[in-house]
C-alpha cells in the first residue's frame, strides 16, 4: 500500500468492502449509527469536491478542531483528496494556541466542531487574515451569525461537492490520482525532542508504512473493532484512524462522550484498544477501589487469582513447568473471577490493549496482564509518526517496551540516545530546517532519550539523554 496516498487505499479499500462492511460506527442519542466503506468514500468524494468548490488550493493547510467522530475523517481525508495539508488540533487547547499555530502555517479552511470553537475563532478573525472560510459540524446556537459569508456548515459544504460531482463528474477521480505518497499529509503539533513546540510535517508514506508495519505484525483483520478514546490530535489517534484502520480494514467506532465510554466500551466489546498510560492507570485504579468495597469472599478470590497466575509467570519465566494442581486453579479463578470482571469492564473481547506516551506504572501493567489482559507498552514519537516499537504476542518484557516494528532499524549512540532508522521518519519541522538537519542525520532519527537494549533485542527507556 506505500505505492498509494491514504484517501486513495480508503477508495481501493471501499472498492473491494463496499456496502457490505462497517467501515465506522458513531454513537448518537444511545444509538449506533454504522456507516460502510461506500458511504465512507462517497462522504470524503463530497468533502473533498466541497472544499474544491469554495476555491481550496493545493498545498494550502486546512485546520481542524473536531472532536472524535466521522467529520474529522471526511475532514481529513477529503483535504488529502484536495491535494491540501491537514492539521489537526486540540479542541481543548487555548485559543491564543490554536491563533498562533493556524496563523504559522496560514492555514486557508478550518473545521470547528461546535459554537464554541466558532466564537474562539471569530473573536480573533482580525489576526486571522489567511482563513477564507470555517465550516462547522454542529449548528447548535450559530443562527445568531446570520449569513456570515465566513461560516459554512458542514452539511452545506457536502451539497456543494454533490453539486460538484454532478457538474465534473470526473474531477473527483483526477484529483484523488494526483495526489503522491511522496506528498505531506498532516502536520501535528510537538514538543518531543527538544521541548519547544514546533509542527511535524508526514508524509503519506510515513502513515502508510507505520500502518502496514503494525497491520503486519499485530493480529489484525477486516471488521475488528477499534475504539477511539484519544483525543484525534494526538499522533497515536492519527495512525489508527487514518492509517491503520484504513489499511487494515478495521471498523473505528467513536463513543457518544467520556461520561458514557465504560459502557460504549462494552457495548462494542473492541479487538484492540489504544489508551495513554492515564487511561489505564484510571481504569486500574477502578478496580482496585472497587475490589476493597467488595465482600470478603470477593476479595480473596481476586487475591488468590493474581498470586495463581504470579506463581505461573515466575515459574515460566525460570523456565520450569508449571504443576498441574496450579494451572487448573489458574484456569478456574480466571474463568470465575478474571473473565467477569474484564467483561464488567468491556474487554473481554480485546486482542490486545497497547499504552503509549510516557512509561505505565510496571504494577498497573502486570496488573492487567495477570487478569488476562494482552497489554503491550509501545515506545514512538510524532517524528517516528507513532509507536516504532511494541511488545509481540509471547514476547511481553515488562520494563521494555519490545523490538522495532518491521523495517525499521535502531542504534544507540556512544551516549546511549536511540536512533532510529525508518520510512516512518517525519519529512521534518515546518520551516525550521536547521533543526531537521541536527534531529534528521543521514536517515537516523535523534530521539532525544536514552535507552539501553537487552541481549534479546528488547529496548528499554532511560530517560532523556540529557538526563542519562
Amino acid at each position: 500500500m506505500g505505492q498509494y496516498t491514504l484517501p486513495q487505499i480508503l477508495y481501493k479499500q471501499a472498492e473491494r468492502l463496499g456496502s457490505g462492511k462497517i467501515a465506522i460506527r458513531e454513537k448518537a442519542y444511545g444509538i449506533w449509527q454504522p456507516i460502510n466503506w461506500e458511504a465512507y468514500c462517497r462522504y470524503t468524494k463530497h468533502t473533498a469536491l466541497g472544499l474544491m468548490a469554495l476555491g481550496i488550493e493545493r498545498g494550502e493547510t486546512v485546520g481542524l478542531i473536531l472532536d472524535n467522530g466521522p467529520e474529522w475523517l471526511f475532514g481529513e481525508l477529503g483535504t488529502h483528496t484536495a491535494g491540501a495539508v491537514a492539521l489537526p488540533l486540540s479542541t481543548a487547547a487555548p485559543a491564543e494556541r490554536l491563533v498562533s499555530e493556524l496563523n504559522f502555517c496560514r492555514a486557508a479552511y478550518v473545521f470547528a466542531q461546535n459554537r464554541m470553537q466558532v466564537d474562539r475563532l471569530l473573536a480573533h478573525r482580525q489576526e486571522l487574515p489567511h482563513i477564507k472560510q470555517i465550516i462547522y459540524v454542529d449548528p447548535t446556537g450559530l443562527k445568531l451569525y446570520g449569513d456570515n459569508p465566513q461560516l459554512i456548515a458542514f452539511k452545506q459544504l457536502l451539497e456543494l461537492g454533490e453539486d460538484l460531482d454532478d457538474e465534473q463528474p470526473d474531477l473527483f477521480i483526477k484529483e484523488l490520482w494526483d495526489g503522491k505518497p511522496e506528498d505531506m499529509a498532516v502536520m501535528l503539533r510537538t514538543s518531543g525532542i527538544t521541548g519547544a513546540p514546533k509542527l511535524v510535517m508526514l508524509s503519506h508514506t510515513n502513515f502508510t508504512n507505520a500502518a502496514c508495519s503494525w497491520v503486519a505484525t499485530e493480529p489484525v483483520g477486516i471488521q475488528d473493532n477499534w475504539l477511539s478514546i484519544s483525543p484525534m490530535a494526538w499522533i497515536i489517534e492519527q495512525v489508527w484512524g487514518v492509517g491503520i484502520a484504513l489499511c487494515g480494514g478495521l471498523t473505528t467506532n467513536f463513543p457518544e462522550k467520556p461520561e458514557t465510554l465504560l459502557e460504549d466500551f462494552i457495548d462494542v466489546g473492541p479487538a484492540f484498544v489504544t489508551g495513554s498510560a492515564d487511561f489505564w492507570e484510571s481504569l486500574a485504579s477502578q478496580i482496585i477501589t472497587a475490589m476493597a468495597g467488595a465482600g470478603k469472599w470477593h476479595r480473596v478470590l481476586f487475591d488468590m487469582t493474581l498470586d495463581a497466575v504470579k506463581q505461573i509467570a515466575t515459574l515460566e519465566s525460570e523456565e520450569k513447568p508449571a504443576p498441574l494442581q496450579l494451572k487448573l486453579k489458574s484456569e478456574l479463578l480466571k474463568r470465575f473471577v478474571s473473565r467477569p470482571l474484564l467483561h464488567g469492564i468491556g474487554c473481554t473481547r480485546i486482542r490486545a490493549a497497547y499504552t503509549g506516551g510516557h512509561s505505565i506504572n510496571p504494577d498497573v501493567m502486570q496488573l492487567f496482564r495477570h487478569l488476562g489482559l494482552n497489554m503491550k507498552q509501545c515506545y514512538g514519537l510524532t517524528e517516528t509518526c507513532g509507536m516504532i516499537h511494541v511488545h509481540r504476542d509471547g514476547e511481553v518484557k515488562l520494563g521494555t517496551v519490545g523490538r522495532p516494528l518491521p523495517g525499521a532499524e535502531i542504534k544507540l549512540d556512544t551516549n546511549r540516545e536511540i536512533l532510529i532508522k525508518s520510512q516512518s521518519n517525519f519529512m521534518g519541522y515546518y520551516q525550521d530546517p536547521d533543526l531537521t538537519s541536527r534531529v534528521l542525520v543521514d536517515g537516523w532519527l535523534h530521539t532525544g532519550d536514552a535507552g539501553y537494549l537487552d541481549e534479546e533485542g528488547h529496548l528499554g527507556i532511560i530517560g532523556r539523554e540529557s538526563e542519562s
